[in-house]
């Protein structure tokens, strides 16, 4: 399963540097997860500082 960036991100952007496939972009207010790119190895998750990201 893809994972999704809720509206609890407060855009630190640590995300971003562990996502091994670059699936994670700066969104307008929040980051964005690419979903059909997304290979779901939970990277992003354990470094999220308030646990925004979830599994869809």
């Amino acid at each position: 399963m893809p994972r999704r960036i809720t509206e609890d991100c407060i855009a630190s952007g640590t995300c971003v540097e562990e996502c091994p496939v670059d699936c994670i972009e700066e969104g307008e207010e929040i980051y964005v997860i690419d979903e059909d790119v997304c290979i779901d190895c939970g990277a992003c998750d354990v470094v999220c500082p308030v646990d925004a990201i979830i599994e869809v």
